[in-house]
């Protein structure tokens, strides 16, 4: 199943959450959150708090994230992805 794919880039912080956490309250919705931040930290080197275990929990590969999120299934086949 294509699942529809919704993609957002948003500005302040507080507006990109509220919109995360409505969306995910969904029951038919998958969401990723910041799903290339492990690349960008690795790429980058910022100290960042935090940053060992984002770039250790994510894939830092930003290849195979964008494949994975315009071409492959949405986590737990969701028929919608944020």
């Amino acid at each position: 199943m294509n699942p529809l794919r919704v993609a957002m880039w948003s500005g302040p912080r507080n507006i990109s959450t509220a919109m995360m956490r409505a969306w995910e309250n969904r029951q038919d919705c998958a969401v990723s959150d910041e799903p290339l931040y492990a690349h960008y930290l690795l790429a980058t080197g910022l100290d960042h708090p935090g940053s060992d275990e984002v770039i250790a929990s994510g894939d830092t590969d930003w290849r195979r994230v964008v494949d994975a999120l315009t071409k492959g299934p949405a986590p737990d086949n969701q028929p919608v992805w944020y």
